[in-house]
């Protein structure tokens, strides 16, 4: 968090900036889900927390307590963590950590962004009527923006599967004015990859040594050479790097 805080103060040092999303590994820890941290992950929460690491190595009740001090609602890195949107549309892109529905646009990003953030800073409710919290189709199923995977299969069971997806996204992004949705979340067996005629791009390669191990892969959007043109696509791996045109994108 800190690396990719220090990168975005140098990104706009540049004139650029970089941006996070809250997906549904920030949401479980600031639920207290921590189901899926490391043991590595706990002594360095310990640590942040101020314990010494050679305590922590032999206190875990301590470094569980610590990283719930640090990411429930309030918590230090939950703060931080409130700082990111959970859905980011920068020119005409829109990105997401799961996907991005029509009910979604409806209910309002900019809402669903402010909801999120006040439940990680653990806001109060006016009228003392309590703390703020999350809306559920930030993060509430598997329908939510954070937990959502039908934008993200690696193929569909039919063409109407995939008409319908097709179709979901294409309301959605027509909705907040963008052309395409880049998502991650749901590993690809095939690496960055995008499907619905260029709508979507799916970006969660699985590098992680505890998913797939893959090679790192990056998807690169620049702007068109020339007034009027597309956008242009790239991806950008550790051994391989392959253009798209986006007008050609059905074939894909």
């Amino acid at each position: 968090l800190r690396l990719l805080r220090d990168l975005d103060v140098q990104a706009r040092k540049a004139g650029g900036a970089v941006y996070m999303l809250n997906g549904n590994h920030e949401s479980l820890n600031v639920c207290g889900d921590f189901r899926y941290v490391t043991p590595g992950a706990f002594i360095e929460a310990a640590q942040e927390f101020g314990i010494p690491r050679e305590v922590a190595m032999r206190n875990w009740d301590g470094c569980i307590q610590a990283r719930a001090a640090l990411y429930l609602p309030g918590g230090r890195i939950a703060r931080e963590l409130a700082r990111n949107p959970t859905v980011l549309v920068v020119n005409d892109t829109a990105f997401a950590h799961g996907g991005l529905l029509p009910t979604h646009v409806n209910y309002g990003l900019e809402r669903m962004n402010a909801e999120v953030a006040a439940w990680m800073r653990r806001d109060k409710l006016p009228d003392d009527e309590g703390y703020a919290t999350p809306p559920f189709l930030a993060m509430g199923d598997g329908n939510s923006v954070m937990w959502n995977r039908q934008l993200s299969r690696e193929s569909y069971a039919n063409p109407i599967d995939r008409f319908h997806a097709s179709n979901m996204v294409a309301q959605a992004l027509a909705r907040v004015g963008a052309k395409r949705l880049v998502v991650g979340h749901t590993p690809q067996m095939r690496g960055v990859n995008c499907e619905c005629d260029g709508k979507v791009w799916r970006v969660d390669v699985g590098m992680s040594s505890g998913v797939l191990n893959a090679p790192a892969g990056v998807l690169e959007l620049s702007p068109p050479d020339e007034e009027g043109g597309e956008v242009v696509a790239r991806v950008l791996t550790e051994d391989v790097m392959a253009t798209y045109d986006e007008e050609a994108l059905f074939d894909l």
